[in-house]
């Protein structure tokens, strides 16, 4: 699909980058051509829906990337050279919820394989590398490649999925999720295609070396003694030597040896300042803390977003890298999608999208009536749940854990994707 326009660039069968200033509302935006970090758009993409929004958007960007599949501006769908054959005069779209609900299972069915190979792909590596110590580098990193292949395609689907939390498999699962958080994260502050990748590899494997620590030490839920103690803050020295025996980039080594250090020196294994790390290990210092309080491990207590992004502000400039923590919460948002919550009518909901002008009302899919009974799937955007003086008159109580109320992440993306 070529534009008459030559400024108008195929990227793939799906994406096309254009100038600002042909924006038209209905358009889905899934990339700009600055960082996300600083404006006031959600990185997971958006449906341009007002002028206010093309304003924006042209004072900002010289060109965007426009998603023709989950667009609703009216591209031709037939083989045509111009894909905006059928203009028609720019308007307001008042799109229903139920717009993002279809895009989430979309995305998160062309993620999914990618997502799934990736798993399979670290499972056989880390079984191998039980046997023999040594781990396939050129496979794991084409892995990570093709996991940030889909994160720039489809961010959202793929935050969505570190949202997915197995309550069997922390392990695989957690450095899955570090190495995703740790990709998205780099697209949103606009580092580089390299640097995204070494952040995604850095986060699947920077925990390697805890093959070393016996596993009843690690899920112990009493505190260590001085020995079991001194044998988990040695992983980071193991993990430096199978990543040296295995032939990874430096970068990716410094990463999964410094990745304890801390800004205020009481880190471990070198006492480093964490201004003497690289940004690899600032980073999943921090993602690594992060993707754990959110997940379920039987010695410590599950959290909230929320509660995870609060302990990590009080420790920002201490024990976490403070310019880091403030861009995760910026990326993260208010309400991540993927987030359970508890309304104050009492039903309970996830978040399947956001509102670019209403952060703290988002858009949900609600499956759990007032009593916390179960109830058939109700897609709402609470922005639009107003009172005659145009209030709000429903809004978010609280964020729940997974599986508050039999509601669990992995059961209602598997229903959604086969609805």
């Amino acid at each position: 699909m070529r534009s008459v326009n030559q400024s108008v660039k195929q990227i793939n069968e799906t994406t096309i980058a254009l100038p600002a200033d042909m924006l038209k509302a209905g358009m889905f935006v899934c990339r700009l051509d600055r960082p996300w970090l600083g404006t006031p758009f959600l990185m997971q993409g958006f449906l341009v829906q007002s002028s206010q929004d093309i304003a924006t958007l042209k004072s900002l960007c010289q060109f965007v990337f426009v998603d023709t599949e989950k667009s609703v501006y009216p591209f031709s769908r037939k083989k045509s050279k111009n894909p905006f054959a059928r203009r028609s005069e720019s308007k307001n779209y008042d799109l229903p919820a139920s717009i993002d609900r279809d895009l989430a299972r979309s995305g998160l069915r062309n993620v999914l394989p990618v997502y799934s190979e990736t798993i399979k792909s670290l499972r056989t590596c880390f079984k191998q590398f039980g046997q023999d110590q040594l781990l396939n580098s050129k496979d794991l990193a084409q892995k990570v490649d093709n996991c940030l292949d889909s994160i720039l395609s489809n961010t959202s689907a793929m935050s969505w999925l570190s949202r997915v939390k197995s309550h069997h498999n922390y392990t695989n699962e957690h450095a899955m999720h570090v190495s995703l958080l740790a990709m998205v994260f780099a697209v949103h502050c606009g580092w580089s295609r390299e640097e995204a990748k070494i952040a995604g590899l850095s986060g699947l494997l920077f925990d390697i070396g805890m093959i070393k620590v016996p596993p009843q030490i690690l899920n112990q839920p009493n505190p260590l003694s001085e020995s079991e103690a001194r044998l988990v803050h040695d992983h980071p020295k193991w993990t430096r030597y199978f990543l040296e025996k295995s032939g990874f980039e430096k970068a990716v080594v410094d990463a999964g040896y410094y990745h304890h250090e801390r800004p205020d020196g009481n880190g471990y294994p070198a006492k480093r300042m964490a201004s003497q790390t690289n940004q690899y290990a600032r980073l999943i210092h921090i993602l690594d803390a992060f993707d754990a309080m959110t997940s379920y491990r039987p010695y410590a207590e599950q959290r909230t977003v929320f509660e995870a992004t609060k302990i990590l502000y009080r420790g920002r400039g201490t024990e976490f890298d403070a310019l880091m923590v403030d861009q995760l919460i910026e990326m993260l948002g208010v309400y991540p999608i993927g987030t359970i919550v508890e309304l104050t009518s009492g039903e309970v909901g996830i978040v399947i999208g956001q509102n670019n002008d209403a952060s703290l009302l988002p858009k949900l899919s609600v499956i759990r009536d007032q009593n916390k009974n179960e109830m058939p799937e109700t897609v709402v955007n609470l922005r639009d749940i107003v009172d005659r003086q145009g209030n709000p008159r429903v809004r978010i109580k609280a964020m729940l854990h997974d599986g508050s109320y039999g509601v669990y992440m992995h059961e209602y993306t598997r229903q959604l994707l086969v609805s």
